[in-house]
């Protein structure tokens, strides 16, 4: 069990994995007083994002599971140029990829390269275009009939009195270790998440209480009821 903040009505049983990747143009240098002796990376470099963003963004961001979309986001880091009197002959912008449980992360990756290399000629560019691979972690998603799940969903009804939404965390959460391993793990724990990792960060204590007995509950559910499967 994980105590990330999900609230008390949320249990994660899973989590998005992640792609982070580098779109790197390569071009010519020259001075810009004669650029038609250079090869302009940036101009190359837009185009490729343009293509991106209009040709298969939104395809990718179409794709939901249990609620939760598929998300890519361009240009969080960018980097290139010299100066301002020479054609750029270097241009990088980053992709952050995130992914479903029911995908994984070489499909993901593959999919954005086959596409760059299916429409670099299409739209003339003229520089190198390489993508490099960043960071990579998988989705993953435990049982939803697993004995701990079935246990959690029956200590929360018992101790808050409603029946939690299961979803997936949108990003990666410590389960996916064990997860991995075929070992039952979930996130479950009080505070607001819209509040987490932000100026006023706050969980309140009736929350903490609260969450406390649930977990109390649920060890007791695992150990003597016997309506549970073992």
């Amino acid at each position: 069990m994980v105590a990330e903040p999900t609230g008390l009505s949320i249990i994660w049983v899973g989590s998005m994995g992640m792609v982070q990747l580098d779109v790197v143009i390569r071009g010519v240098p020259a001075h810009v007083s004669q650029p038609q002796l250079g090869v302009n990376a940036f101009e190359d470099g837009v185009k490729v994002a343009y293509a991106i963003i209009t040709g298969l963004k939104g395809g990718i961001e179409g794709r939901s599971y249990m609620g939760e979309r598929a998300v890519m986001t361009l240009g969080g880091l960018v980097k290139g140029g010299l100066g301002r009197n020479i054609v750029p002959d270097y241009f990088s912008f980053s992709i952050d990829r995130r992914l479903l449980p029911n995908e994984d992360v070489d499909g993901s990756i593959r999919e954005i390269v086959d596409y760059i290399k299916e429409i670099g000629g299409k739209i003339g560019v003229r520089s190198a275009v390489d993508v490099y691979v960043i960071n990579a972690i998988d989705a993953a998603l435990n049982r939803e009939d697993s004995m701990l799940v079935k246990g959690l969903v029956k200590a929360i009804g018992d101790v808050v009195h409603l029946s939690p939404k299961l979803m997936v965390s949108r990003t990666p959460v410590d389960t996916r270790y064990f997860q991995r391993l075929g070992v039952d793990a979930v996130t479950y724990g009080p505070g607001d998440l819209s509040s987490a990792h932000g100026p006023d960060e706050y969980i309140s204590v009736d929350d903490i209480i609260k969450a406390s007995e649930v977990y109390l509950r649920l060890i007791d559910i695992m150990l003597n009821d016997r309506t549970m499967p073992h």
